[in-house]
């Protein structure tokens, strides 16, 4: 039986999930939680780069859309670009926040710089060594970049969804997305170069330390 009552949450569309939640049917959120949560946490954790802050947002997020229950204001687009805004907005204030302490604080910075990422397992898996190096090009891109190119491909949000959750028009969501594709490209060749050359290098240089 509950499996049959939970086939049935999600047969149902992410609209009429969020009106049935908005009704009081808890199993509603429950399951737009486990459409959309995954998602809305590797957004954060992208941009933020902190696992621990990321969790907050994710948190922060549905806590948000829980607490609006019932009294949801009218609203264009889809629910996933209704939670992808108010994690991106939550984002951006803890970004904004975080470059005042910067300024206040250089050694900050220094914490920032080397902070890796980690990267997920299932990433790792179906990319090997290919994932790390997508991930140090995504912290490379100036921060509005990476916000649009997360949207548009990693998450698959349409240029008018990402448009309107990070306050641009779309023909400047296209122009910052060529821009961020073209510098992730640029980035990994010049890595794979730099990887090769050491490669070739390794050889000789064993030889050269190689006594006669």
């Amino acid at each position: 039986m509950r499996r049959l009552r939970q086939r049935r949450w999600r047969e149902l569309t992410d609209e009429r999930l969020l009106q049935l939640f908005d009704k009081g049917r808890d199993p509603a959120f429950e399951e737009l939680l486990r459409r959309h949560g995954s998602a809305i946490k590797a957004y954060a954790l992208r941009m933020l780069r902190r696992p621990e802050v990321a969790e907050e947002v994710y948190m922060e997020t549905f806590e948000r859309v829980a607490a609006l229950r019932g009294k949801r204001p009218q609203r264009g687009g889809s629910v996933r670009s209704y939670f992808f805004t108010i994690a991106h907005n939550r984002c951006v204030d803890l970004l904004r926040h975080a470059r005042r302490v910067r300024e206040s604080r250089p050694q900050v910075t220094e914490l920032e710089i080397t902070r890796k990422l980690q990267v997920s397992p299932d990433a790792e898996v179906a990319l090997g060594r290919v994932a790390e190096e997508l991930e140090e090009a995504l912290a490379t891109l100036p921060e509005g970049h990476r916000q649009v190119l997360l949207l548009r491909t990693v998450h698959g949000l349409s240029s008018r969804e990402t448009a309107e959750i990070v306050g641009l028009d779309e023909g400047q969501v296209r122009s910052q997305l060529s821009y961020a594709r073209k510098q992730i490209r640029k980035m990994l060749a010049v890595h794979h170069a730099e990887l090769a050359g050491r490669r070739q290098a390794g050889p000789a240089s064993a030889r050269i330390g190689r006594r006669p």
